[in-house]
Formats: structure tokens, sequence, C-alpha cells
């Protein structure tokens, strides 16, 4: 409650509104299109490409936001991360396609320990983010995805729809504190969206 009368007599500009906006739904948006390329890979309709290519639009629009609060040299480091993310899952389906279990072993694990990675930087940059509540997100959203992936693979229809349903309401937690982390850094911080 002290924290929304604090509220109370700030305004925001319309143009973080809109960003804080943008750098909630961008979380949901990355989920729909995972699935896409997920789906397409292992057979599914899509062509692959294409939603690949709407995948690395989304790292840029993210990215984007993110420079824009932080600054670019942050943003340079924080794409890598995403790009590690998409291309990690890549490769682990291309192996479970293949049946190559040592590689899909290897990239699970990869995806395993980048949440750890992510986590420390975002904390570090951002006081109103917690290394411990990026881990747990992040983690569960690359396990479910990998979770998502390997349904798919085993046409385990329902259990796929079951996971994408919790990935879902998983990504709108993340947008929500991923956004709110952004508004209270703004707000609190004395900081400026850079130029």
């Amino acid at each position: 409650m002290k924290r929304v009368r604090g509220l109370q007599n700030v305004c925001i500009p319309i143009n973080q509104a809109n960003l804080i906006f943008d750098s909630r739904i961008i979380w949901r948006d990355l989920t729909i299109w995972i699935r896409s390329y997920i789906n397409a890979k292992h057979g599914g309709l899509g062509d692959q490409e294409a939603i690949r290519k709407k995948l690395d639009e989304l790292i840029i629009r993210s990215t984007n936001i993110f420079s824009l609060v932080f600054g670019e040299e942050l943003g340079n480091e924080y794409v890598n991360f995403l790009t590690d993310f998409i291309n990690y899952l890549d490769v682990l389906i291309d192996a479970q396609n293949r049946g190559d279990t040592d590689t899909v072993k290897e990239y699970t694990e990869r995806l395993q320990v980048l949440p750890m990675m992510t986590a420390t930087f975002l904390a570090q940059i951002n006081p109103y983010w917690t290394e411990d509540e990026w881990i747990e997100l992040l983690s569960l959203y690359n396990q479910m995805s990998i979770d998502q992936s390997t349904a798919l693979l085993n046409k385990e229809d329902k259990e796929e729809i079951y996971i994408f349903d919790r990935l879902l309401n998983l990504s709108s937690r993340i947008g929500d504190y991923y956004s709110q982390g952004i508004l209270d850094y703004l707000m609190y911080s004395s900081r400026t969206m850079v130029k």
C-alpha cells in the first residue's frame, strides 16, 4: 500500500508506459513463436526459416527495449543470452530428431546453466530484480521448453498442450516481473531512458 501511495502523484510519460507494456508482452510472443518453431522442426506445419526469422526479430525488439533502459553496451550483452537460448534449443531439437542422446544431454545441461548466468547479469544491472527470482523463472521456462520439444517429438499432444498452457502462464509471470523491474528502475532510480 505504501508503494501505491508513493506512485499516486507520479506521472509516467506515454513512451515509458508503452515501453513497459511492450517489455511485458514480448515474453508471451516469444513463447508462442518458440512453440511454432519447435513444432516446425519436429515436422509439423510451418516454415522453419520464416519462424526463425520471426524469433530473431523478437530478439532484436527485446534487445532494443532493454537498450533503451540500460544502454547499448548492456543491451549487447543481453542479446547474447537470448540468442544462446534459441541456438541451444535449436541444437537440442535437431539432436532429438536424430536420436543423438549425447548432444541432447549436453544442450539440456547448457539450457540448465544459462538461467544462472542470465540471472546474475540481470540482478547486477537492476537492483529491483533478484538473482534467485530470475533463476527460478528462467530455469522453469527453459525446462518447460525442453519438455515441450520432447512432447512434440513423442507426439504426446495432450501433454504438449498442457506444457504450452503452463508456458503461457509462466511467460505472463516473467513478463510481469521483467516489466515491473524496468518500471521500478526508471521510477525509483531517477533514470531516464537512453536516447
